[in-house]
């Protein structure tokens, strides 16, 4: 990402260089971008094509910056580059040279004197530009720029997906620009929504929110809670008998658990800014940093899954995860199962001795305590 900053300053400077006279001009030039369907959480890498369509001036050089919805990533190759490309040969000019191959054979390639930089200059922002060392003009008035790869996450909102567009468009005299971001909605993703869903035999808890609803296995292989209630030491929680679209929940699974998982997104549900509270769990559709002294993070620093309150340093929490909000001065660290048969506790200290009228799931007496579920006096207990 370093790289592509300071090659990206290397570029912005040049831009200004090159321009012999910059008098800001509003241009009504259009830049458009293709049309698109994506399926929202799918492996396939899509691209779509921005193009300058409909304009009379032969430009040199632009700087596009490009707004993408969460849940629209840009792809990047195996070293971490961004997948974004010029569309050749299009309207950039180039020289025909003769080259030796790796066969010993004298080849005619095309030598482009435009370059392309790119990089993120946000979470979502993605900066493209394209200019020649000599500033030479382009051999259209009209045609397709650049490419850029994309993948959608499971989260991303179905329906039209609205895109950000804000340009300089360079010719040698002066630098035409929009007089604001304009969007395009030319990407339309699919209702269908895929997601792998895992929780580690190791851990046994996780977190989730679903954008879509989901009957949980009916042999108790994986077991969904929500949290509406807290004491001084824990969290309580409360079994669901099923998970519905955008809630948040705690997931436990005694022996792990591990499925893909497809179903129909309801895009009128779709929580404003991504983000949506239930009691005291608020479950997140896109990347968010937490920073509030009242967040609790589920983490395994090795005393098994807790929720830990976030620090000074700021927390960056996944999409599709969840983190519980408590009221200030909290200190519940612990999780506690609270539902109508059974409470399922463990907290950061407290050990269980063997010899209390211990068993195991089946029914049988215990006299060490591995790790597992165990009932103790009437009460089922995780034993880490």
């Amino acid at each position: 990402m370093i790289m592509h900053k300071n090659k990206l300053v290397l570029f912005l400077a040049m831009l200004l260089v090159c321009s012999r006279v910059w008098a800001d001009v509003e241009t009504t030039d259009k830049v458009v971008i293709s049309e698109l369907s994506v399926e929202p959480g799918s492996s396939s890498v899509y691209n779509f094509t921005v193009s300058l369509d409909g304009s009379d001036t032969y430009y040199t050089a632009f700087e596009i910056d490009l707004t993408l919805p969460d849940g629209l990533s840009v792809a990047t190759t195996s070293k971490g580059d961004l997948r974004v490309s010029m569309v050749k040969p299009s309207l950039y000019p180039y020289e025909t040279e003769e080259q030796e191959n790796e066969d010993g054979e004298i080849e005619e390639v095309k030598a482009y004197t435009h370059q392309l930089s790119k990089a993120m200059t946000g979470p979502n922002r993605l900066k493209v530009i394209v200019l020649s060392f000599e500033n030479e003009l382009f051999t259209k008035t009209s045609g397709n720029l650049f490419k850029v790869y994309v993948q959608a996450s499971p989260y991303l909102k179905p329906g039209d997906v609205e895109i950000g567009v804000k340009a300089l468009l360079v010719t040698p005299d002066e630098v035409k620009y929009y007089p604001e971001e304009y969007t395009s909605t030319s990407v339309q993703a699919s209702t269908t929504s895929t997601l792998s869903l895992k929780v580690s035999a190791d851990n046994k808890f996780g977190t989730c929110i679903l954008p879509f609803g989901y009957d949980l296995p009916a042999d108790g292989s994986l077991q969904a809670y929500t949290c509406n209630d807290y004491s001084s030491d824990a969290i309580l929680l409360t079994k669901a008998e099923r998970m519905e679209a955008y809630q948040p929940y705690i997931l436990y699974s005694q022996e792990g658990f591990s499925s893909t998982l497809s179903g129909t997104v309801d895009a009128s549900k779709y929580p404003e800014g991504g983000v949506v509270k239930q009691g005291f769990l608020v479950g997140t559709l896109v990347q968010k940093e937490l920073t509030a002294s009242t967040s609790y993070v589920m983490q395994n620093q090795g005393n098994g899954p807790l929720f830990y309150r976030v620090g000074a340093t700021p927390f960056v929490l996944s999409a599709g995860k969840c983190y519980a909000e408590l009221p200030e001065g909290s200190e519940a660290r612990a999780i506690r199962f609270d539902d109508d048969a059974t409470g399922i506790f463990e907290t950061e200290n407290e050990k269980l001795s063997g010899n209390q009228g211990t068993y195991d799931l089946s029914g049988r007496r215990v006299e060490k305590l591995e790790k597992g579920v165990y009932i103790v006096n009437g009460q089922k207990v995780v034993n880490w």
